[in-house]
């Protein structure tokens, strides 16, 4: 129940964010976004900042707290929804967020995320791959009226021979502006003529997907470290699945359905199949030994 409320708000609010699109009002858009910035960098990453002083019982005065809380918050929302700044710093940024909310979103019951993952996986589907997807519309009128998409975006270039690009194709990946999934859009212009395959000389990982991937191995942390290395193995196998169909077919797909159902998978075998059998060959080698 509650992932089918979760994934009907994340609906609602992807369709509401193409209506607003579609009749050209960006700046309410980027207004939105960047409050909800202010919001997780202020309020949800500073009372994380407070729990980890306290856990780790440092004693900061209020006032120095409260100007770095400040500098951090105003910083993070002007580079990353307004200003150009060095991608390195960006990427920082875009990071603390994923992990900002994936925290509290690891803090929702073991079941509840489970289902809330593979029900935005499915979401997913939808809204890249059916006519009527919100963020299939959403891509189709961007690129029908050549205009970038506001959105959170996690972007990583390549630094091979010649820049990187040479013999590759560009991958361009928009982001659902409801930070709910990602999809992908592919420019054959930029490969070379009779390539087969073809791979992004700069990817675009919507945040929402960033943000689910942490959800996943968060919760899988919270279990073992042994099940978390698994998790984490095959959501990155994921996404190269996902990179490379998306060469191959050049066309959109969505980011979470592959990783989240290889890193379900892959929670479940570890936790009730092999992490049993390695902690009872591990305790049989420490009693040998």
């Amino acid at each position: 129940m509650n992932a089918a409320v979760f994934v009907g708000f994340v609906t609602a609010m992807t369709f509401a964010l193409f209506l607003l699109f579609k009749y050209r009002l960006g700046k309410v858009i980027w207004a939105y976004m960047g409050f909800s910035g202010f919001l997780i960098f202020g309020i949800l990453g500073g009372n994380i900042c407070m729990q980890v002083l306290q856990k780790l019982d440092v004693a900061v005065d209020m006032v120095t707290v409260s100007v770095a809380l400040w500098n951090f918050t105003v910083g993070g929302v002007l580079l990353t929804f307004f200003w150009h700044g060095p991608l390195l710093a960006k990427q920082g940024y875009l990071i603390s967020v994923s992990v900002i909310v994936s925290f509290y979103f690891s803090n929702i019951p073991e079941w509840t995320t489970w289902s809330m993952l593979v029900a935005m996986a499915l979401y997913d589907l939808y809204a890249v791959l059916t006519p009527n997807g919100p963020l299939r519309l959403m891509v189709e009128l961007a690129q029908e009226r050549d205009e970038a998409i506001p959105a959170l975006v996690y972007e990583s270039r390549g630094t091979g021979a010649n820049g990187g690009r040479r013999g590759y194709a560009r991958v361009k990946t928009d982001d659902d502006p409801s930070g709910a999934s990602a999809s992908s859009s592919y420019d054959p212009s930029m490969a070379d003529e009779g390539a087969q395959y073809t791979l992004p000389d700069s990817i675009k990982l919507g945040l929402g997907d960033f943000i689910f991937y942490s959800v996943l191995v968060g919760r899988a942390a919270m279990w073992s470290p042994i099940t978390c290395t698994f998790c984490f193995i095959a959501v990155i196998s994921g996404l190269v699945i996902t990179l490379l169909a998306l060469g191959l077919y050049g066309r959109a797909l969505p980011a979470l359905p592959v990783s989240i159902a290889l890193g379900v998978f892959a929670y479940f075998l570890s936790r009730f199949c092999l992490e049993p059998v390695i902690v009872q060959w591990y305790a049989r080698e420490f009693m040998c030994g």
